[in-house]
């Protein structure tokens, strides 16, 4: 069933609670000692990062420990509660590489923690949603603190762009989720998930569109083609710091969310959902792989490749069995090693200059720096798909998926998509290693232990997890059981 409501409710949802009144407490405190010079430039924020980083840890590994203990692993509540886990996780790490980095650029208001944790209550929020109204919640929440956060740095043109793009675009998709829950609520009468589904209304014409607003507004959320073209002009114009919170934090919940949806919520109504879904996948993957050919500043060329990212998972998803599940949750978690290393390299260059914008910016860079530039290869290889690297894992396991299910030709346009997009790939490589730029060369170190602590075991499990995949294939397994 799909439902989320256990008897001991409060229990549940009790790290959500608990992120509430931290949120409060932490504003109330910032807004107390901000008059004090001593604490409001730069220390209030540096102090409200490094507790909220100890904070989430800490308390998000108890209750989700609690919650394990306590919680039958074979219903459903499993999967949002390991979800739960992988969101807290990757919060703490993108948030422990940026820190550092924010003092480089000149951020220290403290209502950044703020805003930050706000869009994490909002996404917790979608993973324990019950409801289409906790739905709505969750999704506004999370929406306003990314629009806020895309418009954080309010001496730039291109900062100011990127946040009014993406607010009146994010207003458009909100319109279409609220529009498809209207329709929902005149065809069931409840907002309910549990009794939506009981009723079993199907072939319904109205039910047929409501669900198909719902699915268009969470691939727009997702930056899946074909809206997808904020997520570009969003990276290039946001900080460094928020690019890489986009890029990694909300993906895992949102497709969570859509494959709780597609599998236990919207198959039960509709026929040709997984069409549809196929249909974003592959045009995600085609249309990036030929648009990242022509790009060349860092940050556009890293949407692309989120977007070719997100065609993936979405074509593990739309098989719809539960070999999908298994598959796309393991390249969730890939994706997730691999953002949070490919962003420690990024921020630890910024740390010694400015973020080089261009890909030319970047020549010679392995000349200067032999084990940053090799760490940084490895990890394009490994995005690109090249075997043994994690990366080749992940997409082994959509193809296996694409071909069980009779999705041949589809595989044949992958494969050949994929090979192009090795090529912009390898042409950072080219880069690094082999074109000479006049003007200088970037040279940086590894200045932060706790950023190398972080990078070193993200290389260690993207270089050797074909060694030993089995926690991968457990936990991808657990996954798709307590969906079944």
């Amino acid at each position: 069933m799909f439902t989320f409501l256990l008897d001991d409710t409060f229990l549940y949802l009790a790290f959500e609670i608990y992120l509430f009144v931290y949120i409060l407490g932490i504003i109330t405190y910032s807004v107390c000692f901000n008059g004090l010079s001593s604490f409001a430039y730069p220390a209030l924020l540096n102090s409200n990062l490094s507790f909220t980083l100890f904070s989430l840890s800490v308390v998000g590994l108890l209750f989700s420990t609690s919650d394990l203990n306590l919680i039958d692993l074979s219903n459903v509540t499993s999967f949002g509660i390991i979800f739960k886990t992988i969101l807290l996780t990757s919060v703490v790490l993108i948030n422990q590489i940026s820190k550092k980095t924010l003092n480089g650029i000149g951020i220290f208001k403290y209502e950044y923690d703020a805003i930050l944790l706000f869009s994490v209550l909002g996404l917790l929020l979608l993973n324990s949603c019950n409801d289409l109204l906790m739905f709505y919640l969750g999704v506004e929440l999370q929406s306003l603190s990314f629009y806020v956060l895309a418009t954080f740095n309010r001496n730039s043109e291109y900062n100011a762009e990127a946040g009014i793009k993406y607010f009146i675009l994010g207003a458009l998709s909100s319109g279409f989720l609220l529009f498809g829950f209207s329709l929902i609520y005149i065809s069931f009468g409840t907002v309910v998930f549990e009794d939506i589904i009981k009723l079993n209304i199907s072939g319904d014409f109205m039910t047929s569109w409501s669900l198909l607003f719902i699915i268009i507004a969470l691939l727009f959320k997702i930056g899946a083609f074909p809206f997808h073209q904020w997520l570009c002009d969003v990276y290039e114009g946001v900080l460094i710091t928020i690019t890489a919170f986009y890029s990694a934090v909300p993906k895992a919940i949102l497709f969570a969310l859509l494959t709780r949806l597609i599998f236990t919520f919207v198959t039960s109504f509709v026929d040709g959902v997984e069409s549809l879904i196929i249909f974003s996948g592959l045009s995600s993957i085609i249309m990036a792989s030929i648009a990242a050919l022509y790009q060349k500043r860092l940050k556009r060329l890293l949407a692309y490749s989120a977007i070719s990212h997100s065609g993936f998972i979405l074509l593990a998803i739309g098989c719809n069995s539960v070999d999908s599940i298994k598959a796309s949750v393991i390249y969730i978690l890939i994706y997730l090693v691999m953002t949070t290393a490919l962003f420690s390299v990024i921020f630890i260059v910024l740390r010694s200059t400015e973020l080089p914008k261009f890909l030319i910016n970047w020549s010679y860079f392995a000349t200067q720096n032999q084990n940053l530039g090799l760490t940084f290869s490895c990890l394009i290889f490994s995005m690109a798909g090249i075997p043994p690297l994690a990366g080749f894992y992940s997409k082994l396991g959509v193809f296996s998926c694409l071909l069980f299910n009779d999705f041949v030709l589809t595989s044949a346009v992958v494969a050949i998509f994929s090979s192009i997009a090795c090529f912009y790939y390898i042409r950072l490589i080219r880069v690094f290693f082999f074109v000479e730029n006049s003007k200088s060369t970037l040279w940086s170190g590894f200045n932060s232990s706790v950023t190398n602590f972080i990078l070193s075991w993200c290389i260690i499990f993207t270089v050797f997890c074909l060694c030993k995949p089995t926690f991968l294939s457990i936990l991808s397994t657990l996954i798709s059981v307590s969906l079944i």
